[in-house]
């Protein structure tokens, strides 16, 4: 990344990086205003969809995680060059949020801990250099991309519990009040991003699926009905509902709902006591409400409380990058206020948690 430290033309970056999709900001901090903003796909999918598969390749081959560093900011240089559409500019300053695998993987620091009990990362504290800052992180599954988010969007100012979920491959849940926190995260996949094959928006996939259950062509267990089990619900020519993508679609819905009434649990409240329900992420979005509900991937109890907030993870690196240093400082205070109020747990040591799992499967 050719960064230089320029007073004039100076470019400031904020970048979200997902597994699937990294979502950009670029900013003229002479003036704090806007250039433009994007999304591209995370060049690393070459070395698998999820994180896992990308963790398994860094464990087995050192050099793997300085490639897959470099993938991301080489696609990111010349994605911001195609965008600006100019041969020169100076980029001063980048903020980086993301999942602890992604930010690790950009820091290029050992990602052995992320794969195996206790799931140490080696570093979740703020950390800058020359040319880049990577924001905080609650632990090894739950990253900047939630507490920049969530300070963002003000959670957690009130006795009252404000729910954020994130609707991407790791399907990330921050329960947040005044006083306490719970977060964790569900291995989702790339579902949410596109469920059927030639749908443009998961959420159009999903929008598909909903009208296909409330028609009856598929029941409430996810099954096609006998008489297209096997050719699927065609929708039009480019578009058909088979049974794995109605399965696959279960798995992650299921997995949201799950980690849901585990952090609900865990503060002792019912879906009905929670006050906002923000939605972030790709799907977050672009998310149909009416479809969200048919299929039960949220409480019934959200209905009047959802609010679709785009890519916080993004507008959180944004917010920083923006910000006075004494405006940084009250950040900071900010994050760590809220990290040391928030226990964050892993789902598969939550008791009772495979049979609420089970329970979230079905429409």
């Amino acid at each position: 990344m050719k960064v230089q430290d320029y007073a004039v033309n100076n470019i400031g970056v904020a970048v979200d990086v997902g597994s699937t999709t990294i979502g950009v900001c670029c900013v003229d901090l002479e003036h704090n205003t806007e250039i433009l903003s994007f999304s591209f796909a995370n060049p690393q999918h070459i070395y698998g969809a999820d994180i896992v598969t990308r963790i398994k390749h860094c464990v087995d081959d050192n050099s793997i995680l300085h490639a897959m560093h470099v993938l991301v900011e080489e696609e990111l240089y010349t994605q911001i060059k195609v965008h600006l559409q100019e041969e020169n500019f100076c980029i001063s300053t980048i903020v980086y949020s993301g999942n602890p695998t992604m930010l690790h993987i950009l820091q290029e620091l050992p990602v052995e801990g992320l794969a195996n009990a206790p799931f140490q990362p080696v570093n979740l504290e703020y950390t800058e250099d020359r040319k880049a800052k990577y924001l905080p992180g609650f632990s090894a599954f739950v990253g900047a991309d939630i507490l920049s988010g969530a300070v963002f969007l003000k959670m957690g100012k009130t006795e009252k519990y404000d729910l954020l979920i994130d609707l991407g491959t790791n399907g990330e849940i921050l329960l947040l009040n005044k006083n306490n926190g719970f977060a964790t995260s569900t291995a989702c996949g790339p579902v949410f991003d596109h469920v059927i094959s030639g749908a443009r928006y998961g959420s159009e996939s999903i929008r598909v699926i909903a009208n296909c259950v409330k028609r009856g062509l598929i029941d409430k267990t996810g099954k096609l009905t006998d008489a297209l089990f096997e050719k699927g619900i065609v929708i039009d020519k480019n578009l058909t509902v088979k049974q794995e993508n109605v399965r696959n679609f279960q798995l992650a819905k299921g997995a949201i709902y799950a980690g849901i009434q585990c952090v609900l649990d865990k503060a002792n409240i019912q879906s009905n006591e929670v006050d906002k329900v923000y939605t972030s992420g790709g799907l977050g979005f672009h998310m149909d409400k009416g479809s969200v509900f048919i299929l039960k991937m949220l409480p019934e109890e959200f209905k009047d409380k959802i609010v679709v907030s785009g890519n916080t993870s993004l507008e959180g690196a944004k917010q920083w990058l923006l910000s006075t240093k004494m405006e940084q400082s009250d950040l900071l205070r900010e994050y760590d206020s809220i990290r040391k109020r928030t226990e964050s747990f892993e789902l598969a040591n939550f008791d009772g948690f495979q049979d609420i799992y089970m329970n979230s499967l079905e429409f």
